[in-house]
Parts: structure tokens; C-alpha cells; sequence
């Protein structure tokens, strides 16, 4: 096994505390897109604000600049988040995926590529981060004040009901679930397409020979084929390899009726109801109440805002971009300077520039050594931690602390998967434990009994999707993947913030 090495590049550095950024970056990107190694300084002769170390991105803590969660809130012109996102941001998500999806490589003439590919990459850095500035952080904002509003008027023991209150709405990656669902239920109900499933599964043909199966699931493709595993361009998307869509077919054809995600989700949105009815008869005599109530349709808009964003905005243009990298692999191959499309993703920027406009590429045998080093740096865990280490919390032994991101006790072995390559060894009743979950996985968490990550904290989308499953959850542990051991047998409460190991089992 290789062994991986984090360093900070200067020793310099080590007199400040880098912390990996495991929600956002939850996997080591390949040498096209992992970006500089230095992050733009915050001030001359400062630091700078993160580094990027195997792939890995790591944030300086609490620089002026991290993820943009100093700013001043953004003027809106009186639009909610979601308003912003339907009719702003949407449109314009749309219009680059459609434009990156339909690049033709071979159109662009000698000399102009630098300037095509750049102007590429500023309209994606312009339409991500306008999304995320101007809805998801504000909706993230609001969902944050409302839920700190809530306790000071019902009591902090309330704190589980306030994430209730946001939770039971309409959005993509609940729709993903219900339609997988849904063909697994076809499927349940016929000998014959199980067995060509299972073929399928292992092949990743999109054929089973079943003419209205085949003809639903083409459809479930196009609608959601653009699900890629942590947002990586390297990966293959459901749409190019629909073997983890047919596994989760499979899997979701031996559940029983009662783990729906629909019915999961129509649970919370019960729950929900009774609780706005609670709020409405205090509020007709307790001004708190009131002003909780003016305040919550707004707040309620972090689920759609959320998870709408993460599957057609994040997951659609990590996609789209994909193709259009792959798209320009191809013509360096039929050029003969890579052997196969997918090397492209093993040069840097600037080499792709040098190897699409002179011809010169760094040799196959040194871009094959940065492919099997991609694949060492994602079979490890990064350290939670560089440089000067985090103030040491008051622990107690076999109790791993975090953020209870869904509520209730759970007690189960533990399955530590770092990839959805390995999701298939999640059993029903699994605890998940991971990075950090991403919209790919939302499927998984109807067949985990819990959820613990290492990343994230209460309103982050991991525990957004436990709550709207029902299952506990425990977010921001940052060492959970490390501590705990892949079939341990754990206890997860989602209310205390806490994760109990090993236990006896």
C-alpha cells in the first residue's frame, strides 16, 4: 500500500492551524481541476487562505475570505432565495450546462484556446458562486436565525423541533429517490427483470430487454443521469456508467413498503404541520411567536434552495463540465498526444493549453504515475488538521463528540465508506459513516439505520436528508472515518450530538 504524505509546502506555515475542507471538498480532484497550489493571499505578505495538498483542499482557520461566509448579505431586491434561484440563477445554470455539454473541440482555431477555456472557467466560477452567494448562504442564513429565534422562544430542549419545522418539502434529490424507488418496485414484481438486472448491474448496460422498463429507465437517465460521485470530473456520471443507479434498482426492490422515501418524507411533512399548528395558536398571544411565524416561510426555503441547487447546479455543471474536458480528450487523441480521452484530466491547466496549441504533453508514462497517485490520495482519509493543532476538547474514552444533525438513538455496525464505489457494501440497517455525504448519496439513507460524518453540522445537506428520512444523524465529528473501525458495532445519538464506541455486539 502506497503510503500518502501530507506536508505543508513552507515550514513557515506550520505556525498556523490549516483545517481540511471536507464539506465542499470531500474528494482529492485530479491535477486539471485541483487549481493552484496557493490560494490568493487575504493581504501582502499574509498567508494565504488555503492550500491545496494531494488534491485536498485545505482552508487557514477562520481567514477574512473562507467560502464567502464573512460577507455582507446580498441585496436580493426584495426576491426570497428561492425566487432568486428560479428565475435568476436557474436560467443561467441551464444556458452553461447546455453550452459546455455541446462544446465542439474540434471548432476552436490554433492560437485561441487559452481564451476560449478561460472565458469557460470564469462564466463557471461567475454562475457557481452567484448561486451560492445570492441563495444558498442567504437561505442557509435565515434557516440559521430562525432555528436560534425558535429557542429563545420555545427553549433550547426545542431545538430538534425547529429543524423539524424546515423540513417536508418538494426538491430534486428527494424526486431522484422516489424515481429509483419507484423502479424498484417494477421491479420487485418480476422474476424475470430482477435476473436482468443483475446482469445489467454488472455489465452497466442500459438495456435489460424489458421494452417498458427500458423505456422508464432511459427516461430516469436523461432527468437524473448527470449525478456524478463528489462532484469529481474524473468520475464517470450515471449517465456514461448507470451501474450504481441499476445496484440501487436492485437494492430498493428488496425493501419493504414501509422504507418509501416518499412515505419517509410524507412522515416529516406530518410532523411539520403539527408543529406550524403549535406555532400559529402561540402566536396569537406571544409576540416572539408571531414574528417566528412572519419569519418561517422564508426559512423553510433551505431544503428546496438546497437541495434543487446541489442536483441541478452542482451536480448538472460538475457533469457538464466533464463532457466538455472529455470532449477535448478526444481530439488530443485522435491527435495521438494521449492514448485515451480520460488522460486529460492528468494534465495540469497549463499544460492542456501547451498540449492543444504546440502539441507537447508531459509523457504517458509520467500522466499513468498521476493516475495511480489520484487513486492512492482517495483511498485515504486527510488529516482533519495541518500545521498548529486545534485547541484540545474535554473528551471522554469511547465517546466521539460532534453536532446532532437528526435526531433519536441508533445502535449498529458501523460501515465506513469512503466512495460510492463502495456504497454496495452498506447493508440495511448500516451505520453510515463517511466524509461527507453528498447529493449522489441521498439514496443510500433509506437503507442506513443512522448517519455519522465526519464533516457538516446541523443544517448542512446531510442533515437535511437523515431528518427528512428520519434516521439519527451526527455531523462534525471531523475523525469519525479514522476512530471508527469499518463493522464496529456503534450507538448513534442524533439528539446529543454523540457517537458511543466500540460496543460489545
Amino acid at each position: 500500500m502506497t503510503i500518502v504524505e501530507f506536508s505543508l509546502p513552507d515550514p513557515e506555515l506550520e505556525q498556523y492551524t490549516w483545517i481540511y475542507e471536507s464539506e465542499h471538498g470531500p474528494a482529492s480532484q485530479p491535477p486539471l481541476t485541483c487549481g493552484r497550489a496557493f490560494g490568493p493571499l487575504v493581504d501582502p505578505g499574509s498567508p494565504p487562505s488555503y492550500l491545496i495538498i494531494n488534491g485536498y483542499t485545505y482552508y487557514r482557520a477562520d481567514p477574512a475570505d473562507k467560502a464567502g461566509m464573512s460577507a455582507s448579505a446580498p441585496d436580493l431586491g426584495g426576491l426570497t432565495a428561492f425566487e432568486i434561484w428560479r428565475t435568476k440563477w436557474l436560467p443561467e445554470v441551464n444556458e452553461l450546462f447546455d453550452e459546455l455539454c455541446g462544446f465542439k473541440a474540434s471548432g476552436v482555431p490554433v492560437g485561441q484556446w487559452r481564451d476560449v477555456l478561460d472565458r469557460q472557467v470564469a462564466e463557471f466560477g461567475r454562475v457557481f458562486s452567484g448561486v451560492h452567494r445570492e441563495c444558498v448562504i442567504p437561505a442557509g442564513r435565515l434557516a440559521k436565525e430562525f432555528t436560534s429565534a425558535y429557542c429563545d422562544v420555545f427553549g433550547s430542549a426545542r431545538r430538534p423541533d425547529s429543524h423539524a419545522l424546515l423540513q417536508g418539502f418538494p426538491n430534486r434529490t428527494l424526486d431522484r429517490a422516489v424515481a429509483l424507488w419507484d423502479l424498484g418496485r417494477e421491479a420487485r414484481a418480476d422474476e424475470g427483470l430482477l435476473a436482468a438486472l443483475r446482469e445489467a448491474a454488472t455489465t452497466g448496460t442500459t438495456s435489460v430487454g424489458h421494452a417498458g422498463f427500458d423505456i422508464r429507465f432511459t427516461a430516469f437517465l436523461e432527468d437524473f443521469g448527470h449525478t456524478t460521485e463528489r462532484d469529481l470530473v474524473d468520475a464517470p456520471t450515471w449517465l456514461e456508467d448507470p451501474r450504481p443507479a441499476l445496484g440501487l434498482v436492485l437494492r430498493y426492490a428488496e425493501e419493504p413498503e414501509d422504507a418509501s422515501p416518499a412515505r419517509a418524507v410524507a412522515e416529516q411533512v406530518a410532523r411539520r404541520e403539527e408543529l406550524e399548528s403549535e406555532l400559529r395558536a402561540r402566536a396569537a398571544e406571544d409576540a416572539g411567536a408571531q414574528a417566528l411565524l412572519d419569519g418561517l416561510p422564508t426559512a423553510q426555503q433551505l431544503l428546496p434552495v438546497r437541495e434543487d441547487h446541489n442536483a441541478v447546479c452542482d451536480q448538472r455543471l460538475a457533469a457538464a463540465s466533464r463532457y466538455r474536458w472529455l470532449n477535448i480528450g478526444r481530439l488530443l487523441a485522435a491527435r495521438a498526444i494521449l492514448h485515451d480521452s480520460g488522460e486529460v484530466f492528468y494534465l495540469t491547466f497549463d499544460e492542456l493549453i501547451d498540449a492543444l496549441e504546440t502539441g507537447s504533453a508531459p509523457a504517458i508514462s509520467i500522466l499513468d504515475a498521476r493516475r495511480q497517485a489520484q487513486t492512492s490520495y482517495r483511498a485515504v482519509s486527510p488529516p482533519p488538521v495541518l500545521g498548529r493543532p486545534l485547541p484540545e476538547q474535554e473528551g471522554v474514552a469511547g465517546v466521539l463528540k460532534g453536532i446532532g444533525a437528526s435526531p433519536g438513538a441508533y445502535r449498529g455496525r458501523a460501515r465506513v465508506i469512503r466512495s460510492l464505489a463502495e456504497a454496495d457494501r452498506l447493508r440495511d440497517g448500516d451505520v453510515l459513516v463517511c466524509g461527507m455525504t453528498a447529493p449522489a448519496w441521498t439514496p443510500y439513507f433509506a437503507l442506513a439505520g443512522a448517519v455519522v460524518t465526519d464533516a457538516g453540522g446541523a443544517l448542512s445537506h446531510m442533515a437535511i436528508v437523515a431528518r427528512e428520512y428520519g434516521i439519527p444523524a451526527v455531523a462534525g465529528t471531523r475523525t469519525a472515518t479514522r476512530e471508527i473501525s469499518d463493522g464496529a458495532i456503534v450507538e448513534v445519538d442524533g439528539t446529543a450530538g454523540v457517537v458511543r464506541l466500540p460496543l460489545s455486539g
